[in-house]
């Protein structure tokens, strides 16, 4: 599929927040399960599947975008605020 520039950054820049935003949800699971799971060893294994599971959801997401997805950033539209004041 031919993509133009314009294209590939939008792209980019909405993989980096999928990017951000899995990455934050695993963080909070991996706090989580520190308070939950007792022993550093098992923490340990449950902190690598972790990892494990989030790094390939962002590769799938990746992935996914790059084959099947044409992306279009939309800036927010900037607001004015015009304020009068009584003198």
């Amino acid at each position: 599929m031919a993509v133009t520039q314009g294209e590939a950054r939008s792209r980019e820049k909405l993989k980096g927040f999928v990017r951000s935003e899995i990455t934050r949800l695993f963080r909070s699971v991996l706090d989580y399960a520190e308070v939950a799971v007792d022993g550093e060893e098992r923490y340990g294994k449950l902190r690598s599947k972790i990892l494990k599971v989030s790094n390939d959801a962002i590769r799938e997401v990746d992935k996914e975008l790059d084959l099947r997805y044409k992306v279009t950033y939309v800036p927010p539209a900037e607001e004015i605020i015009i304020i009068n004041q009584k003198k």
